[in-house]
């Protein structure tokens, strides 16, 4: 009996969607964290940044975020995984309406952004990159770096945690699932991010479903990053004498 339990246990502990979920929160925590860890200080340290004037840091944790949120969970989903790796959305987006799906939301989420005012900006986290001069080449690295962690982040949360929690639960639950886990590790920077990426998560999931694919997510994604940090940059420009004030209890999350 005891082993029957334990075996029902195992079993429900290996699905699929426990692993993503459970993976997925150990990865984020993981790349959370990751600036914290004594090995990656000593190596920050060669940067010779401060906590006001810092750009290779970001970029470092943008890359493992790559590694962390998508590489690693690639692999999980490649090896074991019952669905192929094709069935987690890394293919171009396809159905019937999966131009309306990528045309309306693209045009209003991005137009929603290019219109935002730069006061509703928070300065004390954007843009991540901390410096006073800011190039036409240092706006396309960062852009780049943006697109690179995005990619990672678009396949763990819409890619491996959506659909396998898809194909065990449903879409709803899977919808459900997915905005709670979106609108949680949205916390750290305030209320106001946490409750919109609870409805935008909403919007990504069924853009995914509906197009089977995570590609128009990443796109709108990358391009309100983007977007973000220019009009951040321009408040910053326009407040503080074009110096950036980082809060204390920001700058570790920053770094």
């Amino acid at each position: 009996m005891i082993i029957l339990a334990y075996n029902a246990e195992l079993s429900f502990l290996l699905k699929d969607e426990i692993i993503a979920i459970v993976a997925y929160a150990f990865l984020y925590l993981t790349y959370y964290f990751f600036s914290d860890f004594p090995f990656v200080k000593k190596y920050r340290s060669r940067f010779q940044e401060s906590s006001a004037d810092f750009e290779r840091s970001v970029y470092l944790r943008r890359t493992m975020g790559l590694i962390l949120l998508g590489i690693v969970p690639f692999v999980l989903a490649l090896i074991f995984f019952d669905q192929p790796i094709t069935s987690y959305g890394i293919g171009l987006p396809s159905g019937q309406y999966a131009y309306l799906w990528f045309l309306i939301p693209t045009i209003l989420l991005v137009m929603g952004s290019i219109f935002r005012s730069n006061k509703a900006i928070d300065t004390s986290y954007y843009p991540e990159v901390r410096k006073k001069t800011w190039t036409s080449r240092r706006h396309f690295v960062n852009a780049g770096f943006w697109a690179v962690y995005l990619l990672g982040y678009e396949f763990a949360i819409r890619g491996f945690v959506f659909f396998s929690s898809l194909y065990a639960f449903g879409l709803w639950p899977a919808v459900v699932i997915n905005s709670i886990l979106y609108s949680f590790i949205h916390i750290f920077k305030g209320f106001k991010e946490a409750y919109g990426a609870f409805f935008l998560g909403i919007l990504f999931c069924l853009i995914t479903y509906y197009t089977d694919s995570i590609w128009i997510a990443f796109i709108i994604h990358v391009s309100m990053a983007v977007i973000n940090d220019i009009k951040a940059v321009k408040a910053v420009a326009k407040t503080d004498g074009n110096e950036v004030v980082v809060e204390p209890q920001q700058q570790d999350q920053l770094l």
